[in-house]
């Protein structure tokens, strides 16, 4: 059986694979886009799509070290989670501190989300621009053990950089859609200025060589939409696949050098088999951040949201709690 320390090291470099898949991803859609261009000529220039693979890469470079500065901000107005202070909650405050210590890291910012589900997140950019986020539901349903095991979870993802790693999938697949969705507007663009500009504009002044150029408008612009709707259809799914397959990997390593932190592996045992019994919605199940939620969240009918569920971002609670169970006979 792998020790957790095998776990963090397997789990780690699956991560970097799947970061090198998004930059192939990003490389290979501005290569075909490059290639759309590149063949409006009877002489092709190949140097077009090399152009546009660099600029695809250099503005997801660009894009994403923005987000990254101010993914914590991000996420918590998308999640309405509001800022404590120690004397707001003594408690979750010592809890925190303490296992900060223990993980030898800053110790995060607290958010608190007005929520009746129990549910806890972290992100930022690295320790020391770290903040954990916790539902006034899960601080109300879990004792002080199993709040320390949620929170040591959440920890251990601001500890293993996890919340880095986050960020960066957040901003390329959001980078890839934004791609998508600009395309399809600048094809719909060219689409109308050439059906208004050369089909219903002044008709004396038109010559057949005006009609070529407008056609050829109406032809390019089609083929941008086309080509931001194949985006849309096929790379921000295979992104999101990659962003949960990360989220999916990460919620395993987190449960288990989150036992490193706590060495009780009990209390977040008796945590998941809340969450496990606990079916309350969330209000916003499908936030920036329900992602990297502890628990994947259920909407006001019971349904975890269609990607999320589809894509499997978190592994079930039971393989778990059963993985926790092992490492507490182990002890």
């Amino acid at each position: 059986m792998e020790t957790i320390n095998q776990q963090i090291t397997q789990n780690r470099r699956r991560t970097w694979l799947v970061l090198v898949g998004f930059v192939f991803l990003i490389a290979v859609i501005g290569f075909l886009l490059g290639l759309v261009f590149a063949y409006q000529n009877d002489q092709p220039d190949m140097m077009i799509p090399l152009y546009t693979t660099l600029g695809f890469l250099a503005g997801a470079a660009i894009y994403t070290f923005f987000v990254y500065l101010s993914v914590t901000n991000i996420l918590m107005k998308s999640s309405k989670a509001h800022q404590l202070q120690e004397a707001d909650d003594p408690t979750l405050f010592n809890i925190v501190s303490d296992l900060s210590m223990a993980a030898h890291i800053p110790m995060p910012d607290i958010y608190m989300m007005d929520e009746a589900a129990p549910n806890a997140f972290a992100t930022g950019r690295d320790p020391q621009h770290a903040a954990v986020a916790v539902t006034s539901g899960l601080r109300e349903m879990m004792n002080r053990e199993e709040l320390e095991g949620v929170l040591a979870h959440e920890i251990s993802h601001i500890k293993n950089y996890d919340i880095r790693v986050s960020s960066i999938t957040v901003a390329l697949t959001t980078f890839i859609a934004g791609a998508g969705a600009v395309m399809i507007i600048a094809g719909v663009s060219m689409m109308r200025g050439g059906n208004w500009l050369g089909f219903f504009g002044d008709r004396d002044r038109d010559s057949k060589d005006s009609n070529y150029f407008w056609l050829a408008i109406l032809a390019f612009g089609f083929i941008v939409w086309l080509g931001g709707w194949i985006i849309k259809i096929i790379g921000v799914p295979i992104a999101q696949i990659m962003q949960f397959a990360v989220s999916r990997q990460r919620e395993s390593l987190a449960d288990v050098s989150g036992v490193n932190l706590t060495r009780d592996p009990q209390g977040l045992i008796n945590a998941l088999e809340a969450l496990k019994e606990d079916e309350t919605p969330m209000s916003n199940p499908e936030a920036k951040g329900a992602a990297l939620y502890i628990n994947e969240p259920v909407n006001q009918h019971g349904h975890t949201p269609f990607l999320v569920k589809m894509f499997d971002t978190h592994p079930p609670l039971d393989e778990r709690i059963a993985r926790l169970k092992r490492l507490l006979g182990e002890q």
